[in-house]
C-alpha cells in the first residue's frame, strides 16, 4: 500500500487527584492514500404537466443511463441507486392547478475504476439533457489508511503520555479507557505525478483521500 502520513498533532491534559491519577491524551495522524477511484453521483428527474408524462421522460433518461453503464460495463457491486420518488410542485407562489407540475427523482451513484470514462459519460448525459451530477475521489485503500493512522495517533498518544509521567515523576500502569474516531477530507494532490498518461485533463495528476485517526486515551499511573 502507498501511503504518507502528512500531519500528526496532539492535546495533552492531566489530571492528578487523590480520586483519580490519570493522564489523558487527546491524539491525531493522518494519513494520505490513493485516490483511485471516483464516486460519481446522477441525479436521474424529469418534469411534466402530468404524472404519467414527468414518469415517461424519466423512463426515457433511465433507459439512456442503463444503456451507458452497459456500454462501459459498469459492474452491479459498483451501482447504488434509491426507488424513483415523484411528488407535485408549483411554479410561483401560488398553490393552484395551473402552477401545478409533477417531478420525478432518483438518486445513483456509481463507482468508477476507469477515470477515463468519467468524462466521456457526462458528456452523454448532458446531450440527453441530464441536469445534476458531480463526483468525487474515493480509494479501495481507505480501511488500511485508518487502519495506519489509529496506529500513528495510538504511538504519538502513548509517547506524549510517557514523557509527561517521566516528567512528573508518575509510573504509567495500564489504561483506564480509550475511543477512536475516522474522519476523511477532501482530495489532494499527491507528491509524486505518474508521467505515463498523456491526456490534457487535470485527471492525469494524481490525487489523494487524506484519511484521519483520533484517539482519547486515558492511561492510569502510579506515584
Amino acid at each position: 500500500m502507498r501511503y504518507f502520513i502528512i500531519l500528526i498533532s496532539c492535546i495533552c491534559i492531566t489530571a492528578t487527584t487523590q480520586a483519580q491519577n490519570v493522564i489523558s491524551i487527546n491524539a491525531t495522524a493522518e494519513v494520505l492514500v490513493p485516490a483511485d477511484k471516483i464516486a460519481f453521483q446522477i441525479n436521474l428527474n424529469a418534469e411534466g404537466d402530468t404524472p404519467q408524462e414527468a414518469y415517461n421522460l424519466h423512463k426515457e433518461r433511465e433507459k439512456v443511463l442503463v444503456q451507458e453503464l452497459k456500454k462501459h460495463d459498469i459492474k452491479e457491486e459498483d451501482l447504488t441507486f434509491e426507488p424513483i420518488s415523484i411528488n407535485k410542485t408549483y411554479n410561483g407562489s401560488y398553490r393552484n392547478e395551473e402552477n401545478k407540475r409533477i417531478q420525478t427523482r432518483q438518486n445513483v451513484i456509481v463507482t468508477l475504476k476507469n477515470f477515463d470514462i468519467y468524462e466521456e459519460i457526462q458528456i452523454t448525459l448532458i446531450e440527453n439533457n441530464f441536469d445534476e451530477f458531480s463526483g468525487n475521489f474515493t480509494s479501495s485503500e481507505a480501511e488500511e489508511g485508518e487502519n495506519e493512522a489509529l496506529k500513528e495517533a495510538l504511538k504519538i498518544a502513548r509517547e506524549k503520555a510517557e514523557i509527561i509521567a517521566n516528567e512528573t515523576g508518575v509510573t504509567i500502569t495500564g489504561i483506564k479507557n480509550i475511543s477512536h474516531s475516522y474522519n476523511s477530507r477532501p482530495p489532494r494532490p499527491m507528491m509524486e505525478m505518474t508521467s505515463a498518461k498523456s491526456s490534457d485533463s487535470l485527471l492525469e495528476f494524481d490525487q489523494s483521500v487524506s484519511v484521519s485517526a483520533n484517539v482519547s486515551v486515558t492511561y492510569k499511573f502510579k506515584k
